[in-house]
């Protein structure tokens, strides 16, 4: 049995890009700096890093959806003008000019029936104008287009704060996705060489045939992180390579990494109270609503107009020439001025239903500006509580990854001492890599949450996501920092 385990363990794939060590486990080196510096041995540094600013600039000149809104928002401009065209005079002309073949007959004459056959050219031309002087339907129609200008100019603002919320969660995934990676096979590599030593230990004869299956099944489960973690990085890059246009085969262990001593604060102001306050007057969701509850109510007036007279000022002057069989040879030219007025009587019950219809529209946009509204409260205070618990949540990471660190050399001494086992080492090691993944995504999540914010209280700018990019650096910088610091703290 143990020449066939023995012959196992020999003949056992060695993951790409390492060596077999031959080590005992009680040299701290062989985790510690497996897990320090994982993610430099993964690729060399990149050629050009890759920044978040970088990446904002390049998903406005692409991201289909932002580009969709801005069409919108040109479609919904155009309602001013379409409404403004009720209020505003109609000028329209035409012209005519044929050639008329007329046969006349004229019957109980003297002479007996006395036929004329007549060819002659007739035309007409002449130019109209109408200008509204009283027009319900026009005002409100007016009043209208402007109110859904207005909602589309909140509605692109929204999608301009919603652009700058995706690009930096669609940034962070995928960094946080290649610092997995990074760290999965940091894990891997720090197992094998605990199975390594748990080899040479056993060939001496101080090592168990158990600490060696216990390293092995450590080390296959680490080989399926790491796997997963590919496919995450590769799913990741190509959410990046559609907002931004940037293709994913671009090295994404060149972007941009968060400062390790990145530390958070509370966005001001400090209090949830103060947010929902600026959430209420400045979201660009609710003032988008508010801007379609008012162009509901003017559809409302649009319909009522059909009960109203309308009053308009007609103008026109025309020339004809023979455009009568009583007028052949005979030219005329008119001119025409006065008021015009139309009172409708009935119309079939079409204005009251329309009316009742568009009355019960405007009633239903009140409930879902209703509903709306506090959905909005409801995110401010869940990403407001995100914000807070973070401060809290990614100090205690930080803390359970030193903690963390220090309780390797701490088991690998008390193994040592024959107070713990080689699973107690394993633990410890998988300990560390769960803790720098948690204060990774921690991290992240305030980021995001902090934008997320922000948008929801309608105050979002570039401005904030640069001032974010601030905290990120080239992988190169930190791979140098960290190589200048101690392993363990």
């Amino acid at each position: 049995m143990q020449g066939v385990l023995k012959t196992l363990m020999e003949h056992r794939p060695v993951p790409a890009g390492s060596r077999r060590i031959t080590r005992t486990p009680h040299r701290l080196h062989a985790i510690a700096l497996a897990i320090a510096l994982g993610a430099a041995l993964i690729a060399p540094p990149p050629a050009h890093a890759l920044g978040l600013a970088e990446v904002y600039d390049a998903a406005l000149g692409h991201d289909p959806l932002f580009a969709a809104a801005a069409k919108q928002k040109e479609a919904d401009d155009a309602n001013v003008a379409i409404g403004r065209s009720y209020l505003l005079p109609n000028v329209s002309a035409n012209y005519s000019r044929y050639r008329d073949v007329t046969g006349t007959t004229y019957f109980g004459q003297p002479q007996g029936d006395v036929s004329v056959h007549q060819v002659y050219g007739a035309y007409s031309e002449g130019v109209s104008l109408r200008q509204s002087l009283i027009n319900f339907e026009g005002v409100a129609r007016y009043r209208y287009g402007k109110a859904t200008a207005l909602a589309g100019d909140a509605t692109f603002d929204d999608r301009k704060q919603e652009l700058l919320v995706r690009v930096l969660g669609a940034y962070t995934d995928t960094v946080f996705a290649q610092e997995q990676l990074s760290l999965a096979t940091a894990q891997k590599k720090a197992f094998d060489e605990q199975f390594a030593g748990n080899q040479a230990m056993f060939r001496n004869g101080e090592g168990t045939r158990t600490d060696i299956l216990e390293t092995k099944s450590k080390s296959e489960l680490a080989q399926a992180d790491v796997a997963d973690a590919r496919d995450a990085v590769d799913n990741a890059a190509h959410t990046l390579e559609a907002m931004t246009g940037l293709p994913a085969s671009l090295d994404i262990a060149g972007l941009d990494r968060l400062k390790d001593n990145y530390r958070p604060t509370l966005p001001s102001p400090a209090s949830f109270d103060e947010w929902r306050d600026i959430a209420l007057e400045n979201n660009a969701q609710l003032i988008a609503g508010r801007h379609s509850l008012e162009a509901t109510r003017q559809q409302v007036k649009i319909v009522r107009a059909g009960f109203y007279p309308r009053v308009d000022l007609v103008a026109s002057i025309g020339k004809n020439q023979s455009n009568t069989v009583e007028t052949i040879g005979q030219r005329y030219l008119t001119k025409a001025i006065g008021v015009e007025v139309t009172i409708p009587l009935y119309s079939g019950g079409l204005v009251q239903a329309s009316s009742q219809q568009a009355q019960a529209n405007y009633e239903r946009a009140e409930f879902e500006l209703q509903d709306k509204t506090d959905k909005v409260l409801l995110d401010v205070r869940k990403q407001y509580n995100v914000c807070v618990s973070s401060l809290t949540r990614i100090d205690a990471l930080q803390s359970a990854v030193e903690s963390a660190t220090l309780q390797i050399t701490a088991t690998q001494k008390s193994v040592q001492a024959g107070m713990r086992t080689n699973l107690d080492v394993l633990t410890a090691t998988q300990q560390l890599y769960q803790a720098k993944r948690d204060l990774a995504r921690a991290r992240y999540q305030y980021l995001l949450a902090e934008l997320q914010l922000k948008r929801a209280a309608g105050i979002l700018t570039p401005q904030d996501l640069y001032e974010i990019a601030q905290w990120f650096v080239p992988s190169a910088q930190l791979a140098s920092a960290a190589g200048s610091r101690p392993l363990i703290h």
